[in-house]
């Protein structure tokens, strides 16, 4: 068993020591906290960065710490307030052309809350290994991560779960519904055009329902029109193949 973390803001727990030996435990990747541009979103996942030098000495402290990914917020969140809109922040491409360079430096990868098409791209195009999200995904957008092999973790119930909040408009639940259907089209495309497509929940543990979540997750690509067997191998082996296993 395996499972990616991508971290809290303080990283409360200790990175998991996967040197240790323990009967049936999973194999942990964590990216301890996220990076995030000042002044930018993200204030409530990681630390703020801004200079080179503080993106390298963030890297190099999360290396220490033991993580096994870098998690970076590449553009802002969808806004459940203005249907439409992505809210602002994100790093620029030549800022995330650094952030690979400097994780793979200390042998990391990279994964990218990305949405939008224009975020997406950049992440793609500057190295990434996943996009995180991608809402508001493209065939366009797609087409990029296809040619540079980046993994996308579509996360569908993140955002359907965001937008039964009893502070959600009903005109932003329908806009939500719609673009939870152009995000299923997506998917289907992305497996069409053979992306790697991995699972991810966005769930903030500890969950007592993460279960039922997590097979929610493998229904929307199903709904998607992937067949079955096709998710398992997604679930499993392309899960493994995102977490270097």
């Amino acid at each position: 068993m395996a499972v990616r973390d991508a971290g809290t803001k303080k990283c409360v727990r200790p990175l998991i020591d996967n040197t240790v030996e323990r009967p049936a435990a999973p194999v942990v990747v964590s990216a301890g906290w996220a990076l995030y541009k000042k002044g930018g979103y993200g204030s409530i996942f990681g630390n703020p960065v801004e200079t080179r030098d503080e993106i390298q000495s963030e890297i190099l402290k999360l290396k220490q710490c033991g993580a096994g990914i870098i998690k970076v917020m590449a553009s802002g969140m969808v806004s459940l307030k203005e249907p439409g809109k992505v809210t602002a922040g994100g790093f620029n491409r030549e800022e995330l052309l650094f952030i690979v360079h400097a994780a793979a430096s200390c042998g990391l990868g990279v994964m990218a809350h990305a949405n939008g098409e224009h975020a997406i791209i950049n992440a793609a195009e500057a190295g990434v290994r996943s996009i995180e999200h991608g809402f508001f995904m493209s065939k366009r957008a797609l087409e990029v991560m296809e040619k540079k092999s980046t993994f996308w973790v579509p996360t569908v119930g993140a955002l359907k779960r965001a937008a039964v909040s009893g502070t959600v408009s009903k005109e932003t639940r329908d806009f939500v519904d719609g673009l939870i259907r152009s995000h299923l089209e997506m998917i289907l495309y992305a497996h069409g055009i053979s992306v790697p497509l991995a699972i991810g929940t966005d769930c903030v543990l500890p969950d007592p329902e993460y279960g039922k979540k997590y097979d929610a997750e493998l229904s929307y690509f199903e709904h998607a029109g992937i067949p079955r067997q096709d998710v398992v191998k997604i679930a499993c082996e392309v899960g493994a193949t995102l977490l270097g296993i």
